[in-house]
């Protein structure tokens, strides 16, 4: 299983649940409108995370464990620890992948790497990124997003809170992979310490800078 599987801003490989790709653009507006409101509240998230990936044919290729750390605006800490221990932050300029069973660590610009990517909108406070995705709500009280353009590796994000906490997601992939992840121990009042955002490298790992 590559990166991308186990990475949220580096391209992982995420899908949706099916449903009608059209809604009022009225709806829409409403819908964004909404889902902004929501997540400018939500300025902290930290919790522990499960994901299950599955192929276009519904079996599963993956399972992972870990905890997420989001602060706004945009940064970003992804840390796996089953079934083996990787590290993504973004720190609001790169992105950084960390492989410590490799002692390597690749990173690239982070515009780049949200490009065209509904996961942005957990963290960004642009009205410039919003304005690149579609927004609508579903009949469960999901939030789905889709790319404007319909380009990128993340085809579409679902968005479920509880008690106005993103408490699950599931994305779909240019590949037709489903991803869900669920989340437990949520917090989103707290002090996040910036430097849960800052990558510090012994010597002998190698750098792989693509910026």
């Amino acid at each position: 299983m590559t990166l991308r599987t186990k990475h949220i801003l580096a391209g992982m490989t995420l899908s949706l649940l099916s449903f009608s790709f059209s809604a009022p653009a009225e709806t829409q507006n409403s819908a964004k409108t909404e889902l902004q409101h929501t997540l400018a509240n939500m300025q902290q998230f930290k919790a522990d995370f499960s994901q299950t990936v599955k192929d276009m044919d519904g079996e599963v290729v993956h399972e992972a464990s870990g905890k997420l750390t989001m602060a706004r605006p945009d940064k970003l800490r992804w840390e796996t620890m089953q079934p083996d221990e990787t590290l993504l932050i973004a720190d609001g300029r790169a992105v950084w992948n960390v492989d410590p069973f490799v002692e390597q660590v690749t990173i690239i610009d982070q515009s780049r790497a949200i490009q065209d990517n509904p996961m942005v909108l957990l963290t960004t406070e642009s009205d410039e990124q919003w304005e690149k995705f579609d927004i609508a709500r579903e009949s469960d009280g999901s939030y789905r997003v889709t790319p404007v353009n319909g380009t990128g590796q993340i085809q579409a994000l679902q968005l479920f809170f509880e008690n106005e906490r993103l408490s699950r997601l599931i994305m779909q992939d240019a590949q037709a992979q489903q991803s869900e992840l669920k989340f437990e121990n949520i917090q989103t009042d707290f002090s996040p310490a910036l430097n849960q955002f800052e990558v510090t490298l012994p010597d002998t790992y190698t750098i792989d800078d693509q910026r």
